[in-house]
């Protein structure tokens, strides 16, 4: 199995500091090593704008998305946000 690299984008940065702490904690002591020691498993295959790009769901009310793709043993996060505000910013930012 190939071992991945997991990088953050400026944007998701930016998004992970506005986050509640908690949900920081969070994704940073669960989420984050989930998706980067199984990429393709953790995060749903994404489509139309978000092509290429998957989606890591986790919480419950509210519910958040981690938005990230893969490129060779390269897994860049692009956006972390609530699932109500997640696909608005990822639209934005295209």
């Amino acid at each position: 199995m190939p071992e991945y690299t997991l990088e953050l984008s400026t944007a998701a940065l930016r998004d992970f500091k506005i986050l509640p702490l908690k949900v920081q904690r969070d994704i940073a002591i669960h989420h984050l090593p989930v998706i980067k020691e199984h990429p393709y498993q953790a995060g749903r295959p994404l489509v139309g704008a978000l092509y290429r790009e998957r989606s890591y769901h986790f919480g419950r009310k509210p519910e958040y998305r981690i938005i990230y793709f893969i490129e060779e043993n390269v897994i860049t996060v692009t956006l972390m946000a609530s699932r109500e505000s997640a696909y608005k910013k990822a639209k934005r930012r295209r």
